[in-house]
């Protein structure tokens, strides 16, 4: 009996070590989020453990290790783009839009988050270390998956919708989450070349023109034509 007793108490203590290393993990990446939004994208551990109020060591009792602690901040801000883009998704299950305006609103949710959070996305496109994931680790590169699958479902459910083979939404989703991507770390180094709805429109415009050649060979009505004044003329920033 003393012996199941002790196994009891022993197992009780190892669920709650168990539930508050989770919690403590959790609070550390959001000081570390703080850290790389306050002092930038190469913050260092010396200064997440000052904003966590904590030192180097504590952190390294919930981290492995300098590059375990920052492919979860890798994650942490994966996962902010997929619950954003998922949003869109599930508003469109709702209350059905067209294809045109669900890609927009897509690349404005992805850009919103990076507007807002840009060290953050700066963190995870360039850091040195994130890609460096020990054996069997995914690197966040690998956690960008959700995003083009998301994208990938959407795609394959306007295919889908229009008599279309939904196989063909891999590629295309693949490309269209690359295209953005690419897009959006230049944007970060040149944000005054142009706005964030601008980059918006224009990133939109680009995308639907091959969209819209789909759904036209599919026999639907849609105008593959930019949005007026998305590109502008060569001289209007003289």
């Amino acid at each position: 009996m003393n012996d199941r007793v002790s196994r009891l108490t022993a197992d009780g203590r190892s669920a709650r070590w168990a539930e508050h290393r989770v919690a403590r993990r959790e609070e550390l990446i959001d000081h570390a989020v703080t850290a790389i939004g306050e002092y930038g994208s190469e913050v260092g551990v010396d200064r997440i453990a000052a904003t966590a109020g904590t030192s180097k060591a504590v952190i390294y009792r919930y981290f492995a290790d300098k590059g375990d602690l920052y492919r979860c901040v890798g994650r942490r801000v994966i996962d902010q783009i997929v619950d954003a883009l998922q949003a869109v998704h599930t508003a469109a299950d709702e209350q059905p839009t067209d294809p045109r305006s669900l890609l927009f609103r897509a690349i404005d949710g992805y850009l919103s988050l990076l507007d807002d959070n840009p060290e953050l996305f700066r963190f995870v496109a360039q850091h040195r270390l994130l890609p460096e994931a020990r054996a069997g680790r995914p690197t966040p590169a690998d956690h960008s998956d959700p995003v083009t699958a998301i994208l990938t479902r959407v795609l394959g459910d306007q295919l889908r919708g229009c008599g279309l083979d939904p196989a063909g939404a891999q590629p295309w989703g693949e490309a269209a989450v690359g295209f953005i991507r690419a897009a959006s770390l230049w944007w970060l180094d040149h944000p005054r070349d142009m706005t964030r709805p601008q980059l918006t429109e224009y990133l939109a415009a680009l995308l639907w023109g091959g969209a819209a050649g789909v759904f036209q060979s599919a026999g639907l009505a849609v105008d593959a034509r930019p949005a007026a004044g998305v590109f502008r003329p060569a001289d209007s920033r003289t």
